[in-house]
């Protein structure tokens, strides 16, 4: 049974998009919103108008380009008295105008929508990444993540014990 799972029917089909133009601050609102309905969604996919795949961004990827934004303050080195909060603020501004394409994960994991759930597995474990963008042509159909792949194989396991 769960050695005859693909990918298409693992993968999430509604998955956050941003185009290749898009800020960093337009990412993060995008994942932000897409973690109200999905809490371990954690990759945004980025595509030209015409909806050809030019990468990914995640949730790593994010934390580092808002670090360095809250890090470019020469004031937070020199170790004295911080305003937090004037510096968070400062940080935001910087994230609505830093390139997307400077973050961005160019040769992201993919999948065919009819791989089988060992080749997922081991897309996974090669790339050393817990998600995978299937696509097909040059268009994203979804997203698989780990967990996604951990539940196909331990629901069949599980009844197995019963």
């Amino acid at each position: 049974m769960m050695l005859r799972k693909r990918a298409w029917d693992m993968m999430r089909d509604d998955f956050p998009i941003v185009r290749e133009d898009a800020s960093l601050a337009e990412a993060i609102r995008v994942m932000r919103e897409a973690m109200v309905d999905a809490p371990d969604s954690q990759v945004v996919v980025v595509q030209k108008k015409s909806g050809k795949l030019v990468g990914a961004i995640n949730l790593w990827k994010l934390f580092k380009a808002v670090k360095q934004s809250v890090l470019k303050d020469e004031n937070l080195k020199e170790g004295g008295e911080v305003d937090w909060d004037q510096q968070f603020a400062n940080a935001c501004l910087i994230c609505t105008q830093l390139r997307l394409d400077e973050h961005l994960i160019t040769n992201p994991p993919v999948l065919k929508p009819n791989e089988p759930i060992l080749l997922v597995l081991d897309t996974f474990l090669k790339s050393r990444r817990d998600w995978a963008l299937v696509v097909e042509g040059e268009k994203v159909m979804g997203v698989v993540y780990v967990t996604d792949v951990y539940r196909e194989m331990t629901r069949d396991m599980v009844k197995l014990f019963k």
